[in-house]
Parts: C-alpha cells; sequence; structure tokens
C-alpha cells in the first residue's frame, strides 16, 4: 500500500470521505477508504494499493475482461443492453470526428469497442490494454492492433492520433494527470479526446452510497465529479468542449442494485430474478423518464467529456 498526495493540487490535506469494500468481486473484507482533498475537492483512495499489488484486484473473472458478445449466459435483453451501449460509444466520436481518422482506446480490454469502430468506416484503430492475457484475446478474436502496456510505456509519436478514448479508465489510473498529459501529446492540434468516468455528483451516488457501483473499490482509484474532471482535463492543457451523462444510466443502476443486494447477502436466485426483470423491455419503458431526466441534468451516474488541445 502507499500514501500519496492530491493528483490534481498536490494537497496533503484530506478529510475521510467513506470506507468501501469490493463488492464486485464479493469481497466484503477488502475495504478501501476514500478521502476528499480539502484544497480541490478530488475524491480518491488513499492509502491505495502499489502498481505492483494491483493485478491482484484484476482476476479473469473481472467483468470488464469478459466478451460481452460470448457471454451467452447472460440474458439476451442483457446482451442487447450492452450492445447499445457499445453503438452509443461509436456515435460519440463519428459526431465530432465524422470524417474519420486514426484511433486509440486505452484500456481496451477485448476489444469490443475497438471492433465496432473498426466497422466504420474510414477508421483506423489501436489498443492499449495492460493485461496481457486480455490483449491477446483482443489481437486473436477480433484481429486488433493492441499494445501490452501503459500509454506511457507505449510512447507514440506526437501528434499522431485523431482520437483517443478512455472508457472507464481514467479512475483506474494511479497517476491520471501524467497519462492526459502524454494523451495531450500525441493527439493531433484538432484531434479529440473522450473521457468516460462514474459521476460522484450523481443522484445514483447520493442514493447508494458506499454500494454505488461508481466507486468499484479498490480498482477506483479517483472517483470524478463533473468539476473535479474538467479541472484535470484543464490542468493537462485540454478545454472542456461537451460533458453530458447520456450513456449507461439504466444499466450502472442495475449493477449498483446488485451491489445493495450483495451487501444485504440476498440470495443470488432473487438477485437473478430481479436483474431479468429489470431488463424487461416493458421495465425498461416504464422507467425510462427516471434515468431521462438525471442525464439532462447532468446527475446520471457516468459521465462523458469531449476535451480540445487548449492553445
Amino acid at each position: 500500500m502507499e500514501t500519496v498526495p492530491c493528483n490534481l493540487c498536490g494537497s496533503n490535506f484530506t478529510e475521510d470521505k467513506m470506507f468501501v469494500s469490493d463488492w464486485l468481486l464479493g469481497r466484503p473484507q477488502v475495504v478501501a477508504r476514500l478521502v476528499q482533498c480539502q484544497a480541490c475537492g478530488l475524491v480518491y483512495q488513499n492509502p491505495r494499493p502499489t502498481p505492483i499489488e494491483m493485478p491482484a484486484h484484476y482476476p479473469p473473472e473481472y467483468e470488464p475482461y469478459t466478451d460481452i458478445m460470448a457471454l451467452r449466459q447472460l440474458p439476451p435483453l442483457l446482451r442487447y443492453a450492452l450492445e447499445y451501449g457499445l453503438r452509443k460509444r461509436v456515435k460519440f466520436v463519428t459526431k465530432y470526428k465524422p470524417h474519420g481518422g486514426c484511433l486509440l482506446d486505452i484500456g481496451c480490454a477485448s476489444g469490443t469497442f475497438l471492433n465496432s469502430m473498426q466497422a466504420v468506416k474510414g477508421w483506423e484503430v489501436k489498443g492499449i490494454e495492460p493485461n496481457a492475457q486480455v490483449a491477446d484475446y483482443a489481437r486473436h478474436k477480433y484481429g486488433l492492433d493492441v499494445s501490452i502496456g501503459t500509454l506511457e510505456e507505449v510512447s507514440f509519436p506526437p501528434t499522431y492520433f485523431d482520437c483517443v478514448t478512455m472508457w472507464d479508465v481514467l479512475e483506474h489510473i494511479h497517476d491520471p494527470l501524467s497519462t492526459l498529459l502524454e494523451v495531450r501529446r500525441i493527439l493531433k492540434w484538432d484531434g479529440i479526446l473522450l473521457v468516460r468516468v462514474p459521476n460522484l455528483a450523481s443522484w445514483d451516488a447520493s442514493l447508494f452510497r458506499q454500494t454505488w457501483a461508481g466507486l468499484d473499490a479498490p480498482r477506483h482509484l479517483y472517483v470524478f465529479t463533473p468539476d473535479t474532471l474538467t479541472a484535470m482535463l484543464g490542468q493537462a492543457g485540454f478545454k472542456v468542449i461537451d460533458l453530458n451523462c447520456n450513456i449507461g444510466g439504466y444499466v450502472t443502476f442495475v449493477l449498483s442494485l446488485r451491489f445493495w443486494m450483495t451487501a444485504r447477502n440476498v440470495s443470488l436466485t432473487l438477485q437473478k430474478q430481479i436483474t431479468k426483470t429489470l431488463y424487461h423491455p416493458i421495465a425498461r419503458l416504464v422507467s425510462a423518464p427516471l434515468f431521462w431526466i438525471p442525464a439532462r441534468l447532468k446527475k446520471g451516474p457516468l459521465m462523458v467529456a469531449i476535451a480540445q488541445k487548449r492553445y
């Protein structure tokens, strides 16, 4: 374990925010301490696992490593919801870069998003994934160009990419500010960066508290709000041109509910029944306004920031 200052402002003046267990992997005994910087408001894990210790918290069954198209045990409606989320990611990119280019996905996992992007005319895609086994899967399954390691280790040429994406990745990185500075270096001057992270200012975070899926301890080292994410991007030399919560609200809510039930020892059978009910089209249709409203108010559980280099 290591103790670190605030990655945004460098202050060591913090207050305890909460203690969170690893509900994703069903390990209530694994507890992370979240603190809030009293100088800038950034919430982060402190102390935290070192980079050497971190792989122990990413076992093969870690869900983002799985290929959603191959998970036949998932209910069809859940598979459809996840596939719909991939299509929305593609639309985020093509909205701001309609003419194609070269795209890098940092933390590409099993390559499902990159596979969707390489099907879009005009796009050349590359990925980075620190887990060698998962990167190898993405290469063989989809024929993707995936480098193993971190962005800094791979060291791309300057002003090389038209678009860089980080889907649910920035919160996992030990030094996110340094990574964003490296992203700025490799982006073309008219390139864009898309970052999706959990939104600590969301209604879901207030509702579920320690069992909110956006905390995902101990893997999420940082938990951002719109203000702290914008501040960190600005510190790295980016200007945010859009920030919204129009993605992933329903799926994240159901995952948070699953964590809440796990924390209260609800049987797996009942959890599966409830999840199946929630993914029924009627349930999604009836509840749609409940997720549309927080998304429009930037109170949804996930937020996407689109940023350009600041001249």
